[in-house]
Protein backbone atom coordinates (compact mmCIF):
# COMPACT_ATOMS: atom_id res chain seq x y z
CA UNK A 1 0.00 0.00 0.00
CA UNK A 2 1.27 3.18 -0.93
CA UNK A 3 1.44 6.23 2.07
CA UNK A 4 -1.48 8.30 2.45
CA UNK A 5 -1.54 11.80 -0.22
CA UNK A 6 -2.92 15.11 1.71
CA UNK A 7 -3.61 17.83 0.26
CA UNK A 8 -5.38 21.08 2.16
CA UNK A 9 -6.96 23.59 0.05
CA UNK A 10 -9.56 26.25 0.65
CA UNK A 11 -12.61 25.27 0.60
CA UNK A 12 -14.16 27.33 -2.27
CA UNK A 13 -14.97 26.16 -5.86
CA UNK A 14 -11.64 28.41 -6.74
CA UNK A 15 -9.27 25.32 -5.68
CA UNK A 16 -11.25 22.56 -7.04
CA UNK A 17 -8.70 22.04 -10.20
CA UNK A 18 -5.83 22.02 -8.08
CA UNK A 19 -7.67 18.74 -6.24
CA UNK A 20 -9.38 16.99 -8.95
CA UNK A 21 -5.64 17.13 -10.56
CA UNK A 22 -4.49 15.57 -7.42
CA UNK A 23 -7.40 12.73 -7.16
CA UNK A 24 -6.82 12.30 -10.61
CA UNK A 25 -3.80 11.27 -10.81
CA UNK A 26 -3.86 9.40 -7.81
CA UNK A 27 -6.85 7.45 -9.40
CA UNK A 28 -4.00 6.64 -11.79
CA UNK A 29 -1.82 5.18 -9.50
CA UNK A 30 -4.48 2.66 -9.03
CA UNK A 31 -5.57 1.91 -12.58
CA UNK A 32 -2.11 2.15 -14.28
CA UNK A 33 -3.89 4.43 -16.56
CA UNK A 34 -1.39 7.18 -18.07
CA UNK A 35 -2.62 10.43 -19.75
CA UNK A 36 -3.50 10.81 -23.11
CA UNK A 37 0.18 12.24 -24.06
CA UNK A 38 2.92 10.87 -21.73
CA UNK A 39 4.96 13.81 -22.87
CA UNK A 40 2.41 16.65 -22.08
CA UNK A 41 2.66 17.07 -18.27
CA UNK A 42 -0.59 19.14 -18.53
CA UNK A 43 -2.81 16.41 -20.44
CA UNK A 44 -4.46 15.26 -17.40
CA UNK A 45 -7.58 14.20 -19.01
CA UNK A 46 -8.97 10.90 -17.78
CA UNK A 47 -10.27 8.71 -20.27
CA UNK A 48 -10.05 5.21 -18.12
CA UNK A 49 -13.20 4.34 -16.75
CA UNK A 50 -11.75 3.93 -13.00
CA UNK A 51 -9.85 7.26 -12.81
CA UNK A 52 -13.68 8.80 -14.65
CA UNK A 53 -15.50 7.28 -11.97
CA UNK A 54 -13.48 8.51 -9.60
CA UNK A 55 -13.42 11.94 -10.47
CA UNK A 56 -16.36 12.71 -11.26
CA UNK A 57 -17.52 11.31 -7.88
CA UNK A 58 -15.13 13.11 -6.39
CA UNK A 59 -15.93 16.95 -8.42
CA UNK A 60 -19.53 16.46 -6.98
CA UNK A 61 -18.41 15.97 -3.30
CA UNK A 62 -16.02 18.90 -3.47
CA UNK A 63 -18.90 20.97 -5.09
CA UNK A 64 -20.87 20.12 -2.21
CA UNK A 65 -18.71 21.18 0.67
CA UNK A 66 -17.62 24.41 -0.84
CA UNK A 67 -21.40 25.48 -1.93
CA UNK A 68 -23.12 24.18 0.70
CA UNK A 69 -21.39 23.39 3.75
CA UNK A 70 -18.98 25.93 3.11
CA UNK A 71 -21.99 28.57 1.79
CA UNK A 72 -19.55 29.90 -1.14
CA UNK A 73 -17.57 31.63 1.52
CA UNK A 74 -13.97 31.30 1.87
CA UNK A 75 -14.26 30.33 5.89
CA UNK A 76 -12.28 27.28 6.04
CA UNK A 77 -9.82 24.26 4.66
CA UNK A 78 -10.86 21.44 2.89
CA UNK A 79 -8.47 18.27 4.01
CA UNK A 80 -8.05 15.64 1.36
CA UNK A 81 -6.14 12.52 2.22
CA UNK A 82 -5.75 9.59 -0.79
CA UNK A 83 -5.15 6.44 0.11
CA UNK A 84 -4.06 4.22 -3.09
CA UNK A 85 -3.58 0.37 -2.79
CA UNK A 86 -3.03 -2.06 -6.21
CA UNK A 87 -7.37 -2.77 -5.55
CA UNK A 88 -8.81 0.33 -4.31
CA UNK A 89 -8.49 4.40 -3.53
CA UNK A 90 -10.45 5.43 -1.06
CA UNK A 91 -10.54 9.36 -0.29
CA UNK A 92 -11.39 10.83 2.99
CA UNK A 93 -12.90 15.03 2.61
CA UNK A 94 -13.06 16.78 5.49
CA UNK A 95 -14.01 20.54 6.42
CA UNK A 96 -15.73 22.36 9.11
CA UNK A 97 -18.83 23.75 7.58
CA UNK A 98 -22.46 23.27 7.98
CA UNK A 99 -23.50 19.65 8.14
CA UNK A 100 -26.26 17.88 6.25
CA UNK A 101 -28.30 14.84 6.92
CA UNK A 102 -27.83 12.74 4.13
CA UNK A 103 -30.12 10.49 5.05
CA UNK A 104 -32.56 13.29 3.92
CA UNK A 105 -31.74 13.55 0.55
CA UNK A 106 -34.63 12.39 -1.82
CA UNK A 107 -34.26 9.22 -3.63
CA UNK A 108 -34.16 9.28 -7.70
CA UNK A 109 -37.69 8.31 -8.80
CA UNK A 110 -38.02 4.96 -10.63
CA UNK A 111 -38.71 6.31 -13.78
CA UNK A 112 -36.11 8.65 -14.46
CA UNK A 113 -38.58 11.57 -16.17
CA UNK A 114 -36.48 14.84 -16.14
CA UNK A 115 -39.57 16.84 -14.51
CA UNK A 116 -39.41 14.47 -11.51
CA UNK A 117 -35.66 14.48 -10.92
CA UNK A 118 -35.27 15.84 -7.35
CA UNK A 119 -34.36 19.54 -7.03
CA UNK A 120 -31.10 19.03 -4.70
CA UNK A 121 -29.52 15.68 -3.50
CA UNK A 122 -27.93 14.98 -7.37
CA UNK A 123 -24.20 15.00 -6.60
CA UNK A 124 -25.03 12.47 -3.77
CA UNK A 125 -26.74 10.10 -6.18
CA UNK A 126 -23.98 10.96 -9.26
CA UNK A 127 -21.12 10.11 -6.33
CA UNK A 128 -23.02 6.89 -5.06
CA UNK A 129 -23.70 5.61 -8.42
CA UNK A 130 -19.67 5.88 -9.59
CA UNK A 131 -18.01 4.57 -6.37
CA UNK A 132 -18.56 1.31 -4.51
CA UNK A 133 -18.69 3.45 -0.74
CA UNK A 134 -19.50 6.93 -0.36
CA UNK A 135 -20.72 7.44 3.52
CA UNK A 136 -20.33 10.85 5.39
CA UNK A 137 -20.62 11.96 9.10
CA UNK A 138 -21.45 14.70 9.90
CA UNK A 139 -19.16 16.99 12.63
CA UNK A 140 -17.54 19.04 13.45
CA UNK A 141 -15.80 18.26 11.25
CA UNK A 142 -18.07 16.46 8.72
CA UNK A 143 -16.06 13.79 7.28
CA UNK A 144 -16.43 12.28 3.62
CA UNK A 145 -15.58 8.55 2.78
CA UNK A 146 -15.49 7.59 -0.86
CA UNK A 147 -13.89 3.96 -2.19
CA UNK A 148 -13.68 2.74 -5.61
CA UNK A 149 -12.35 -0.49 -6.08
CA UNK A 150 -10.49 -1.85 -9.20
CA UNK A 151 -12.47 -4.44 -10.46
CA UNK A 152 -11.22 -7.95 -9.65
CA UNK A 153 -10.55 -9.29 -13.28
CA UNK A 154 -7.95 -6.57 -13.84
CA UNK A 155 -5.97 -6.58 -10.62
CA UNK A 156 -5.40 -10.24 -11.78
CA UNK A 157 -4.85 -9.68 -15.21
CA UNK A 158 -2.26 -6.60 -14.02
CA UNK A 159 -0.82 -9.17 -11.53
CA UNK A 160 -0.11 -11.32 -14.66
CA UNK A 161 1.73 -8.66 -16.21
CA UNK A 162 4.36 -8.10 -13.92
Amino acid sequence: MAPTIRLTVPGTLRYRGIAVRLVAEAARLVSGSSPRDPNDPLDNDVRDPFDTAVVSAFMEIFNNVAIHAYRRKDVGPIQIAITPSATELVIEIEDHGHAFDIDGVAPLPSELDPEALPEGGMGIHIAKTMLDEVTYAPGPPNLWRLCKRFPANQVAREAGRS
